[in-house]
């Protein structure tokens, strides 16, 4: 007895659209003309008009189209069908409502060139959500620049480098170590690295906490510009020692960014701002509700302390008497 090998899944068994393709079949039934009838060839001069007859195009009618593109559709991993495998980052289901709400014609069709006092009720939603998202994270200062998480990440960093060169000047250049726990997300060493840091990985405890032993010893050379971690980290344990770890930072002259993958378990629980942190980007897509993937994120917030605020990047929408602007 011979075993045959499965050399193509059973499910993902489907032809190209070209394939399917068969002479005269068609997808569409154009109305009776109603209007009067126009030789083409003289409004289209003849070098703007194909002369192929279309070859190569797929003949299909509509039912084909649409069990075609159907069935290719569920081959994709999404939310619909089951859980993000992003173990360090709380990807969750969004509400369908809240995509509805997204797409309210008055904003999403608003045009980006708009006169401010044509944009005002778009102008306050965005500096009401920077005020909400400022008492959330417990920090001063915010900005909606950033397109997606990652970018907001860099941008946090690039934060704290600004900040550095203009407190020590010609100095800071000595300052170019950022630490990040090995229990951090794994985008944070990228994006150090990107905004011109060397990167020292800090040892987690048995316990699967940040080795606070090992974070002292790595201050002590004094080139430590700051620190990056994930809180709960990626093994999902709250670090219970963070007020702690931001005052070793402190006193070594460096700043602490958090990343903010596992926000969804603080939001009105615990504010970073509190426990010491000075900057921390926001997934809308994770913790919020834009929509994940082609439909989003659009936006990934930086928050940060007041004194970073004037290295935050612009434009930014604030409130003017009644009104509001960049």
């Amino acid at each position: 007895m011979s075993i045959k090998k499965v050399t193509q899944h059973p499910s993902q068994n489907e032809a190209l659209i070209f394939e399917r393709s068969q002479s005269g079949r068609v997808g569409y039934r154009l109305p009776k003309l109603d209007v009067e009838e126009l030789n083409l060839n003289e409004i289209i001069p003849a070098e703007l008009r194909r002369d192929d007859d279309l070859d190569g195009v797929p003949e299909v009618s509509e039912v084909d189209v649409i069990r075609h593109f159907t069935r290719i559709s569920t081959w994709n991993y999404s939310i619909d069908l089951g859980m993000y495998p992003l173990g360090s980052c709380t990807m969750k289901y969004n509400s369908r409502l809240n995509e509805k709400v997204a797409r309210i014609p008055g904003f999403a069709n608003l045009h980006p060139l708009a006169p401010e006092e044509e944009a005002q009720g778009a102008l306050e939603l965005i500096y009401k959500l920077q005020q909400d998202l400022c008492e959330i994270t417990g920090l001063a200062g915010i900005s909606l620049q950033p397109a997606a998480g990652a970018q907001g990440e860099m941008t946090g960093v690039m934060l704290i480098r600004a900040f550095l060169d203009a407190r020590d000047g010609e100095a800071s250049k000595d300052r170019r170590v950022m630490l990040i726990p090995d229990s951090a997300h794994g985008t944070n060493p990228a994006s150090a690295a990107m905004s011109g840091f060397t990167v020292k990985t800090i040892r987690s405890t048995s316990e699967g906490l940040t080795d606070l032993d090992h974070l002292r010893e790595l201050c002590a050379g004094g080139d430590v510009a700051g620190l990056m971690l994930t809180n709960p980290n990626t093994v999902g344990l709250f670090e219970r020692n963070i007020k702690e770890i931001c005052g070793i930072i402190h006193d070594a002259g460096g700043l602490v960014y958090m990343d903010g993958a596992n926000m969804n378990a603080l939001v009105g629980v615990a504010r970073p701002g509190d426990m010491g942190v000075d900057v921390i980007h926001l997934n809308l897509h994770k913790t919020f509700s834009t929509p994940h993937g082609g439909g989003g994120p659009g936006c990934g917030p930086c928050c940060c302390t007041l004194e970073l605020e004037p290295f935050l990047p612009v434009p930014r929408i604030v409130k003017d008497g009644e009104n509001y602007k960049l």
